[in-house]
């Protein structure tokens, strides 16, 4: 298989700790990045800054000093293989890695990478659509502003999402390069220390761009390809009317990848969630690991990746309704669930719940 060092970024652009937001916006900006590695003053690797840190910051101002919202990551080496970095970024929920010797950073490898990668995976070029898609995708309309847009992409944990017209047909994509560039804007106030929000409230439509397709019987290879010439980091899985259907990321191709390693454990990522409480999350988590354990005693359906996505829908007045969708990844195949209830408990449950019917079903008997 192919190792990091083959596929990594050698020519960086990197920051230093001292350095202000200002800088890492227009660079990300120019440059089309979403990731930079930061240096300390002896040009020694210490961490990362990404959109996902900016704009979980909603007062933070560009005259910030990128040491106080950087984040340390873990770290690899040019002899890793793509699997194993596929899966120390699910379970660091990274979608960008330094690849250190020693101290210095000597490249990055980045989803994008791996992406670029997977023909070389035959297992995982040859899917199909529709088994590697999350279903029943979150979308935003045209006329949305793009803070909403937004804000769905830091729950979904995407840097793009689909646009849909007022048919619920797919008619563009928004990616967080776009929404950078209308909500900081203006170098030269940035340059001045202002942060600057667009008051307008620009819309999705004025910034959205066209999208990459495909039709759920179609090998996942040409979606591959159009999210290598273009700067979307999703594939939008479309019905003969142009009705998404569901999405292919680059984290659903990276939890495919995941397969061929060698780790025991499962990977559980959750999203959408807003609990103040953190005993709500432990709770969630044992549900989650409680049903894996019982899926793993089926023959090549070992758990490998969980993903559950909860969205709150206001009820006026009356208690909080939870809708929760589920992707489970296992040894042999992928399924997708979804699940409501008033109670976030019983709504994950019932959700596992479904999930372990489906493993016990595809199960390969002895």
């Amino acid at each position: 298989m192919v190792s990091v060092g083959e596929i990594m970024t050698t020519k960086l652009i990197t920051l230093t700790t001292e350095d202000f937001i200002s800088s890492a916006i227009a660079k990300m900006s120019d440059h089309k990045m979403h990731h930079i590695p930061i240096l300390d003053e002896k040009g020694d690797y210490v961490g990362m800054l990404d959109y996902n840190l900016l704009y979980k910051r909603e007062s933070i101002t560009v005259t910030t000093k990128i040491k106080t919202i950087m984040e340390r990551t873990p770290s690899i080496t040019a002899e890793a293989s793509i699997a194993d970095t596929a899966r120390v970024m699910i379970d660091s929920g990274l979608r960008a890695l330094p690849v250190l010797e020693k101290k210095k950073i000597k490249g990055i490898v980045t989803s994008t990478d791996i992406v670029h990668a997977v023909n070389s995976i035959p297992e995982v070029a040859g899917m199909l659509a529709s088994e590697i898609m999350s279903g029943e995708p979150i979308t935003v309309s045209e006329n949305d502003d793009l803070m909403e847009a937004l804000r769905r992409m830091r729950d979904i944990g995407e840097t793009s999402i689909p646009v849909v017209n007022k048919d619920g047909r797919i008619s563009g994509i928004v990616n967080i390069n776009d929404i950078s560039k209308e909500l900081w804007r203006e170098r030269g106030k940035m340059r001045q220390g202002q942060y600057y929000r667009d008051k307008v409230r620009p819309l999705v439509k004025e910034v959205m761009v066209s999208p990459h397709v495909i039709r759920p019987d179609k090998n996942i290879s040409s979606c591959m390809d159009g999210m290598i010439d273009t700067e979307a980091r999703i594939c939008t899985v479309v019905d003969e009317n142009m009705v998404p259907l569901g999405v292919i990321g680059q984290g659903d191709i990276l939890g495919e990848i995941v397969k061929g390693s060698t780790g025991k454990s499962v990977l559980v990522n959750l999203s959408g969630m807003r609990f103040e409480d953190p005993e709500v999350y432990d709770n969630i988590y044992s549900i989650i690991e409680k049903s894996a354990k019982s899926i793993a005693k089926f023959k090549r359906m070992r758990p490998m990746l969980i993903n559950v996505h909860v969205e709150e829908y206001d009820t006026s007045g009356k208690e909080t309704k939870y809708s929760v969708r589920g992707k489970m990844v296992t040894e042999s195949k992928t399924f997708f669930s979804k699940s409501w209830d008033w109670n976030i408990f019983r709504a994950v449950k019932e959700l596992m719940g479904q999930l372990e019917k489906m493993a016990q079903k595809n199960k390969e008997y002895k």
